[in-house]
């Protein structure tokens, strides 16, 4: 009689056992899609964020060439003879020390 009660009580702990093992395997499961999902998420940000990146660099650079093109002499001239401004006479400037 105590060996078939031994082997019952095995039995029920060797179900639990299992259904703890498969409840384990299912949460890691689990678990692990979810990181494949955020991983595919911040992968779809990141190439975003690059696309946003390259778009300032190039924004950048016709912003460069512009301000390149409105303080050069020829332009700055231009504009002053426009306006009506001319070279300062000698007593008008001030060095200083």
């Amino acid at each position: 009689m105590k060996q078939d009660e031994r082997k019952n009580q095995a039995g029920k702990v060797g179900k639990w056992g299992l259904i703890v093992s498969g409840l384990a395997a299912f949460g890691l499961s689990l678990g692990l899609v979810w990181l494949n999902v955020q991983m595919v998420n911040i992968s779809y940000d990141i190439k975003q964020l690059e696309s946003e990146l390259q778009s300032e660099k190039t924004l950048n650079a016709k912003l460069e060439v512009e301000r390149m093109h409105l303080v050069s002499d020829y332009k700055l001239q231009e504009m002053a003879s426009r306006l009506g401004l001319r070279p300062p006479e000698k007593e008008q400037i001030r060095r200083l020390r």
